[in-house]
């Protein structure tokens, strides 16, 4: 026993049954102490005197306690062994040391030494002294067995060599269970890392959801059940390069966690729902009819169309087939699966037009207003057609007014926001829009055409312009135009980045800078085309 700590119950009733068998084969009282005192076990007495005798007497009792207390606490090496004149028996206590700090103590009492036998006169004299009945502490005492020393310090030695086998026996019961803890921890960790490493074998690092590899496993595993009813559903994530060009792979990955996610979040339990590289995703759907398979398809298409949290639509196309296990495979049902799927995708491509749903969002955020830039690309149409432009010509040079800063999009929006308290630095950053618009356009069919007069949108004639100083008859016809026609609307109207002015305001700035910061000849066009335009 080493240090002492509370014990369990299972560890002292065993001691108990052990004290209890060794006073009735030894002759004597036993008991086991902690270090304060403390039974550690229920004292395992010998005979009826102390119970009969000694426990009714107060007095006796008192005494009795008093010398246990002083024979505890004796400084003789173990064992340490007293004589009780007061009772006339004799006790011991065996101390068990660990680790040089006693533990706990073996109390050996009414022990009757032959050495230290007195006449029953003697007796009849103490129980007096103790106001306990003469003739029944004369009968107690003698119920006790006569024994001698060299039995006594026989049965000592006996308790002493016990409980050093018994320390050493725990000692290697703790060193046991130690190890065996150690393996069990072992072992915990070992199936946790094995769960980790197979949940990582068979999920997509990025969305969580199940890989290529798992697919293939359940659809080997299914083909065999052809009694069952599956469906299979091939998915594929629009925009992806879009988005990845335009905003980034970031915002790419953001793209395919959230259809990962409303996916996932919309599919049956028993469902297994897959990324199996790319923007393609796939489910397999055991025990399902088409018809559910097509609401699931349905609810994951209005979710997504919902959802407005990226710059471009989120949008999937899906497609679903039902399995008819008589005349195909597994893998046959996917293929028709897919091939639906792609005739979803080239409807929504037609259907979505991103360069509108990228300023609608704009316009949402409120870093451009709607109307502004209607009514420029309208003024800017009519100026066009003043000046001989073609329709079609003026038709491109409006629209290049209209989608000038479609680029926004991918600037933070407080440099939208914070007007003119901008540092140099954001101010750079914010020129770059233009540039952005421009890289925008390019990844766009309607806007192709119309590119380099956006990117040239915001150059002024002098070269102090952005992003590429382009100065005078460098600068294409059409971005001359739409310089004149945005800052007319955008200084008459009131926006999140500038002031109102009057139209006089604005007329008059404009003719006192042109050759400045607009063609010339231009500005004095534009002049007047308001000047009629006011007339009519």
């Amino acid at each position: 026993m080493s240090t002492y700590s509370s014990p369990d119950f299972s560890e002292v009733k065993i001691l108990q049954r052990l004290t209890d068998t060794l006073s009735a084969a030894l002759q004597v009282s036993i008991s086991i102490r902690t270090p304060f005192g403390e039974r550690y076990t229920r004292d395992s007495r010998y005979g009826s005197f102390y119970y009969s005798v000694l426990e009714p007497s107060p007095a006796g009792l008192t005494q009795y306690e008093q010398f246990l207390n002083t024979l505890c606490t004796c400084g003789d090496p173990s064992p340490c062994i007293r004589y009780c004149p007061a009772l006339g028996l004799t006790s011991a206590v065996i101390s068990t040391v660990s680790d040089k700090a006693s533990s706990t103590s073996i109390l050996v009492e009414d022990v009757r030494l032959a050495e230290d036998a007195v006449s029953d006169d003697r007796y009849r004299e103490i129980a007096r002294s103790l106001q306990i009945d003469e003739n029944a502490y004369v009968d107690g005492i003698h119920s006790l067995p006569l024994i001698t020393s060299v039995r006594f310090y026989h049965i000592l030695d006996l308790l002493s060599l016990l409980s050093e086998q018994l320390y050493l026996l725990k000692q290697t019961n703790l060193s046991l269970l130690s190890a065996i803890n150690s393996l069990e921890s072992q072992k915990s960790l070992y199936r946790q890392e094995k769960n980790i490493l197979e949940e990582l074998a068979e999920r997509d690092s990025m969305t969580g959801l199940y890989n290529r590899r798992k697919f293939a496993e359940a659809v080997s595993l299914y083909s065999s059940q052809n009694h069952r009813e599956i469906c299979m559903i091939s998915a594929d994530a629009n925009f992806l390069k879009l988005t990845n060009d335009i905003f980034g792979h970031e915002a790419g990955d953001l793209l395919l966690t959230t259809i990962a996610r409303i996916m996932n979040d919309l599919a049956k339990s028993e469902w297994l729902v897959a990324r199996c590289g790319g923007d393609e995703f796939r489910v397999i759907l055991p025990d399902t009819k088409l018809e559910t398979a097509l609401d699931y398809c349905r609810r994951v298409a209005r979710n997504c169309q919902r959802d407005k949290s990226l710059t471009l639509p989120l949008s999937v196309a899906l497609g679903a087939a039902e399995w008819n296990s008589e005349n195909e495979t597994l893998q046959d049902c996917f293929s028709r699966a897919d091939a639906k799927m792609y005739q979803n995708k080239t409807a929504l491509k037609h259907e979505l037009r991103i360069p509108n749903y990228i300023m609608e969002r704009l316009y949402d955020r409120q870093v451009l207003n709607k109307e502004v830039v209607e009514f420029t690309g309208s003024l800017t149409y009519e100026f066009a057609l003043y000046l001989k432009f073609s329709k079609e010509r003026a038709r491109e040079t409006s629209l290049a007014a209209r989608y000038q800063d479609i680029g926004m999009a991918k600037l933070p929006e407080f440099f939208v926001i914070r007007g003119q308290s901008r540092t140099e630095e954001e101010t750079t950053q914010m020129h770059m829009h233009v540039t952005h618009s421009y890289t925008m356009a390019r990844q766009f069919d309607e806007l192709y055409k119309i590119a380099d007069i956006i990117h040239a949108s915001h150059e002024k004639w002098n070269g102090t312009g952005y992003p590429g100083n382009l100065k005078g008859t460098g600068i294409p016809i059409e971005a001359r135009v739409i310089k004149i026609t945005s800052d007319y609307v955008s200084k008459t109207h009131p926006t999140i980045r500038g002031g109102y002015h009057t139209e006089e305001e604005i007329l008059q700035k404009i003719q006192d800078d042109k050759g400045n910061i607009y063609d010339p000849n231009l500005a004095h066009k534009f002049l007047e085309f308001m000047k009629n335009h006011r007339e009519e």
